[in-house]
C-alpha cells in the first residue's frame, strides 16, 4: 500500500507540472509489469495467488521508480528540503488533501450502499452489478481521467486570471463529456450481447448488463460533468465543495432514489436511481461552478 501511495503521489506530482504523459507511463509501467510476471510467477514458477501479490509488489515499486526518474531526470524536481517550509507545505496541503480524501471516499460508500441494494436481489444482480463496474473503466476511462487532465490547466488560467479561457475549458470539457459519452453509449448498445456472452452472464446478471448498455450508461454524461466541476473546485481553492457534492451524491443523490428504483423495477430499478440520482446533483454542481468562478471573476478585477 505505501508503494501504492508513493505511485499516485508521483503522478498527481507529474500532472501538476502538466507532464500528462509522464503521468501515464507510471501507470503503464505497472501494467507492463504485471502483465510480464503474472503468467511467469503464476504459472511458470507455480506460485498461484503468492505469484500474483509479488508480482503486484514488484509492480508497484517500478511505478514508483519511473515516477522518480521521470521527476529528476526530466524535472529536476528533487531536492534538498528545508525543515520550517517543509511544514509549512505540510499545513497547506493538508487543506486541500483532507476534503479532497473525503471526496475519494464518497464513490466507494455510494457504491456500498448500491450493492446492499442489488444483494435483496440475489447473487445474480451482485453478479450483474459486479460486471458492470468492470465495463465502466473501459467504456469511459477518458471521463476518468478528465479531471485530471484540465486541473493544471485550470490553476494555470486562474492564476493568470485568464477567466475567459478559464470558463472555455469548462465548456470545452463539457462538450468533450457530450460527444464521448454519447458515442461510448451507442458502441455498448452494439456490443452488449457479446459483452453479455464474453463475462458469461445469464438471467438476473445478463438483465442488468442489458439494461446498463441499453439506458443506465447515458448517465456518465452527468457523472462526468460531476468530475469535472471536482477539478474545478479543487484547483480554485474550494476543495469542500467537491467534498460536499460527491457525498450529496452518494447520499441523497443515491440513497432515495435506488431505494424507488428497487421498489418498482427491481435490480435494474438501482442502476436507474443510481443514474436519475447522479442528474439533480450533477446540475447543482455546474451551478454552483459558473456561480464560484463569476464570483472569482469579480473579486479578482475589483482587487486589480
Amino acid at each position: 500500500m505505501p508503494l501504492l501511495v508513493g505511485a499516485m503521489v508521483l503522478s498527481a506530482l507529474l500532472r501538476s507540472v502538466g507532464d500528462a504523459r509522464g503521468a501515464m507511463f507510471v501507470t503503464l509501467s505497472s501494467g507492463f509489469v504485471t502483465a510480464v510476471l503474472d503468467p511467469i510467477l503464476i504459472f511458470g514458477f507455480d506460485m498461484g495467488i503468492t505469484g500474483a501479490a509479488v508480482a503486484s509488489v514488484i509492480s508497484r515499486a517500478v511505478m514508483v521508480g519511473v515516477g522518480f526518474y521521470i521527476l529528476i531526470v526530466k524535472h529536476n524536481m528533487i531536492g534538498k528540503p528545508e525543515i520550517s517550509e517543509a511544514v509549512s507545505d505540510t499545513v497547506d496541503l493538508f487543506k486541500v488533501a483532507t476534503p479532497a480524501m473525503l471526496t475519494n471516499i464518497a464513490t466507494p460508500a455510494g457504491n456500498a450502499w448500491i450493492i446492499a441494494e442489488m444483494a435483496q436481489f440475489g447473487d445474480g444482480a451482485v453478479a450483474g452489478f459486479a460486471i458492470v463496474g468492470r465495463i465502466i473503466p473501459v467504456a469511459f476511462g477518458a471521463l476518468f481521467a478528465l479531471s485530471g487532465a484540465v486541473g493544471p490547466i485550470i490553476g494555470q488560467n486562474f492564476g493568470a486570471l485568464k477567466f475567459d479561457r478559464l470558463s472555455k475549458i469548462v465548456k470545452d470539457s463539457l462538450l468533450l463529456i457530450v460527444v464521448y459519452t454519447l458515442a461510448a453509449w451507442a458502441l455498448l448498445f452494439m456490443l452488449q450481447e457479446p459483452l453479455v456472452e464474453f463475462f458469461n452472464a445469464e438471467g438476473d446478471s445478463a438483465s442488468l448488463v442489458f439494461f446498463f448498455c441499453t439506458f443506465a450508461a447515458a448517465g456518465f454524461l452527468f457523472n462526468a460533468a460531476l468530475f469535472v466541476t471536482n477539478a474545478v473546485f479543487n484547483n480554485l481553492g474550494f476543495p469542500i465543495y467537491s467534498m460536499l457534492f460527491n457525498w450529496g451524491r452518494a447520499t441523497l443523490g443515491t440513497i432515495p432514489f435506488t431505494i424507488a428504483g428497487a421498489y418498482f423495477y427491481q435490480a435494474n430499478g438501482v442502476l436507474a436511481g443510481q443514474a436519475i440520482g447522479g442528474v439533480v446533483f450533477a446540475f447543482l454542481a455546474q451551478y454552483v461552478c459558473w456561480r464560484t468562478i463569476e464570483k472569482i471573476r469579480r473579486e479578482k478585477l475589483a482587487a486589480a
